[in-house]
This record gives C-alpha cells, sequence and structure tokens, in this order.
C-alpha cells in the first residue's frame, strides 16, 4: 500500500498536479481511477464545484451557489454529487491500481456516503493520492497522514517538481 497526501493553499494546483500525474500514468498503461473536484464558473464567477470521475469523465455537482441541504460558506452540497463521488471511489478501488480522490474538504465531509467509501482507501493494497483541504482538521485526514509514506505540501516553490515526485512514488 501506497499512500500519498498532496495538500497546500487553495489554487497552488493540487487539482493540476493530479490530473497531470493520472495522465502520464494512463500514458503508461496503468489503470487509474478516482474523482478530482473543479471550479464551475459563469461570467468568470465561481458558481459551485463539479466531481470529475477520472475513468469515464463523467461529472456530478458537489456544491453550488444555489441549492438547499447542507451549506457551506455560500455553497450548498449535493448529496447526490458526493454519493457519485463515493460510488466512482467504490469503483476505483474495484479496477484500478492507481486511485486519486481529490479532495477532503469541508464540503465532501458532509456526506456520510462519500467519507465512508474514503475510509476504504486506508485499507486497499493498491496505491493512493489524496488531496486535502490545506487547514482542515478531522480524524479521518490525520488517519491518512498518518499512514501515509508521502506528504507533500503544495507550493510556489515546489510545484514545478511536484509531478515528478509523485511519479517517481507511484512507478517504484
Amino acid at each position: 500500500m501506497t499512500i500519498i497526501v498532496l495538500t497546500g493553499a487553495p489554487g497552488v494546483g493540487k487539482t493540476t498536479a493530479v490530473i497531470c500525474v493520472a495522465r502520464a500514468l494512463k500514458e503508461r498503461g496503468m489503470k487509474v481511477g478516482g474523482i478530482v473536484s473543479r471550479e464551475l464558473r459563469t461570467n468568470n464567477m465561481r458558481i459551485g464545484f463539479e466531481f470529475i470521475d477520472l475513468t469515464t469523465n463523467d461529472r456530478n455537482v458537489l456544491a453550488s451557489v444555489t441549492g438547499k441541504g447542507a451549506k457551506v460558506g455560500k455553497y450548498f452540497v449535493n448529496v447526490a454529487g458526493c454519493r457519485f463521488a463515493a460510488e466512482r471511489l467504490t469503483n476505483a478501488i474495484r479496477n484500478s491500481e492507481v486511485i486519486i480522490c481529490d479532495e477532503i474538504g469541508p464540503m465532501e465531509l458532509k456526506s456520510r456516503d462519500f467519507i465512508d467509501s474514503v475510509k476504504n482507501l486506508l485499507d486497499v493494497d493498491k496505491k493512493v493520492i489524496v488531496v486535502v483541504h490545506h487547514k482542515l482538521q478531522h480524524l479521518l485526514i490525520d488517519e491518512f497522514k498518518n499512514k501515509s509514506s508521502l506528504l507533500i505540501n503544495l507550493d510556489l516553490e515546489n510545484r514545478e517538481k511536484v509531478n515528478e515526485m509523485l511519479l517517481d512514488k507511484l512507478i517504484a
């Protein structure tokens, strides 16, 4: 089991890094699965976030400025979107060599389904990259950090080298 935890300030390039690494691993013939989270924008304004399945490119809304239910900041968390992410992570556990979970953050942690699927990543005999919200304190995040074989705090100084660091660890 290899667990890599990637953290860093918002906008520093965590999602970009894992997308690039996923692409590079797929080009090497490895099966990569899981999810990434991206911003949803309209007229240059952020209106929410979506999950993207790394295997199928299917998408589902994580949170948006409109809706109902649990709220984080100005965003309403989409429980169905979190269930989508949980299912995709479960599929990745079954079918992938490398599993990416971007990210474990305050919105995602509003979903029991998401939490349960992410907990399963702690016990798989596979390679796992988990992106965590940079300042969030949570027992689940602590578990990943404690089990990690590599913890990277992505910043402006090291972001040019992060892809290489991740690939070195995952291909070894």
